[in-house]
């Protein structure tokens, strides 16, 4: 494919949802003569965010901390868990069941334990944010240090290598990259755990609401789509930069890790 055409995808991509979402609001006005409350077209919802941007963007910042902490927590401890896993047979018995019996828990029946536990600031959404992410991120991490090329290992203990430093210097640096993968995955999911958090626990911090709760506000109380549609626009937006970001640091991992192992390789 032209490197032109790679180039210009998010752009091309963008116009093209742009596009759709502008006919789809033209679509729904014609029909039922109620689009500007069912749908609102991009220059509505824009002509609101410049209404108030402060009030968003507050909104933005607190949902990005919840975000941004609750994915670091999570990637740590999928990480922790996995090295666990990794060490110990009879841990890896009794954990990995319970790791899959966890997912079976609906998140959402959690959230307001978090509250009454961890009570109504910021607390509450890192954890429903941690709670979702940890699994995929273990998972990862598990199933790429699972796939670490035996040669490599053996190749290892030639040299002398013992059973931590292998594991920090061989099995962890190859993982990295697939695990990473995993949290690009996971970045793209976190705003659901902030979200359903200030949903159920939508108290301010720092003078603003979360995106969560100003959508939930916007529609149900304020009765107004293009005010709510500016907070999901957010929403997308702060996951796509997350996933970005993180997709950044997954590149560089990789390219990392082939250098990393090279002298081993050889």
């Amino acid at each position: 494919m032209p490197r032109l055409i790679r180039t210009a995808r998010p752009f091309i991509l963008l116009v093209g949802l742009l596009a759709l979402w502008w006919l789809a609001a033209l679509l729904i006005e014609a029909l039922t003569g109620k689009g500007r409350f069912l749908l609102p077209t991009p220059d509505l919802v824009w002509a609101a965010f410049i209404e108030n941007p402060t009030y968003f963007l507050k909104g933005f910042r607190v949902t990005l901390v919840e975000v941004v902490v609750g994915l670091m927590l999570g990637a740590w401890l999928g990480l922790c868990l996995t090295v666990v896993i990794a060490v110990s047979k009879i841990v890896r018995f009794w954990l990995l069941p319970l790791l899959v019996i966890s997912q079976a828990i609906p998140v959402f029946a959690l959230a307001p334990l978090l509250v009454q536990w961890l009570g109504w600031g910021l607390a509450p959404k890192i954890a429903m944010t941690t709670l979702i992410l940890f699994f995929p991120v273990t998972m990862a991490f598990w199933s790429a240090l699972r796939a670490v090329d035996r040669d490599l290992v053996d190749a290892g203990r030639v040299y002398g290598a013992e059973r931590w430093q292998l594991l920090w210097r061989v099995y962890l640096p190859l993982a990295l990259p697939g695990g990473l993968n995993g949290l690009k995955a996971a970045a793209a999911i976190a705003p659901i755990g902030a979200f359903i958090g200030e949903l159920v626990g939508g108290q301010q911090v720092g003078g603003a609401y979360g995106l969560g709760y100003v959508i939930l506000r916007e529609l149900k109380i304020n009765a107004r789509t293009d005010t709510m549609m500016v907070a999901v626009v957010c929403m997308v937006i702060l996951a796509l930069g997350l996933y970005g970001l993180v997709s950044l640091i997954a590149a560089r991992a990789a390219s990392w890790s082939e250098i990393d192992l090279k002298s081993l390789e050889n």
